[in-house]
């Protein structure tokens, strides 16, 4: 059985639809936050993911000018959508983020840096175009003189597959990616 130890950067598995979830778990378990899509207010979005029945199987989106709406599928696709009104930089490279702590000490002012590990994620269903804009945010934040310190402690932890849309409902094409370089974009 291949599991995501046991497989080398770039390695492509079917995975039948019965072993996503124990794949998920698995990540789970090694201490992944394992992000995927999902529905979540009316839209398909990427955010936290505990098992199978969290993923958007089914479903798709409308999208129009000015307007996006959810739509059962004919089908059981797992990834059967476009992509959506998140990406993934949302977790790589978050909004807000601590810099330093401080606290007031009688008549003094105590500052340290913040010393947060940053969150080991995985994401499932990384779509090729997707990962072709990780790699520009990776060239922009790591592959200069100036390195984002946060956004490569996030990016060098990170484990990701994704998707080729041969999705059916009795298993899945994914491309399992463990190499945690800068150029890791191949699909």
């Amino acid at each position: 059985m291949v599991t995501p130890r046991s497989m080398v950067p770039g390695t492509k598995v079917v995975i039948l639809t019965a072993a996503l979830n124990q794949l998920i778990t698995l990540l789970k378990e090694q201490g992944h936050d394992v992000v995927g899509p999902t529905i979540r207010d009316g839209a398909i979005v990427y955010d936290r993911i505990e098992n199978l029945q969290d993923l958007p199987v089914g479903w798709t989106e409308e999208q129009e000018a000015g307007r996006y709406r959810l739509k059962r599928r004919d089908d059981q696709a797992f990834f059967g959508y476009t992509v959506g009104p998140q990406s993934w930089k949302r977790f790589l490279h978050p909004p807000a983020l601590r810099l330093f702590q401080s606290r007031q000490i009688a008549t003094r002012l105590e500052i340290a840096a913040a010393t947060d590990s940053p969150p080991r994620y995985a994401f499932i269903g990384v779509r090729s175009c997707e990962l072709a804009a990780i790699s520009v945010q990776d060239r922009v934040l790591m592959g200069d003189r100036y390195v984002d310190p946060a956004y490569q402690g996030r990016r060098e932890r990170l484990v990701h597959s994704g998707c080729q849309l041969h999705s059916s409902s009795s298993n899945l094409l994914l491309h399992f990616n463990a190499d945690r370089s800068p150029g890791a974009k191949r699909l």
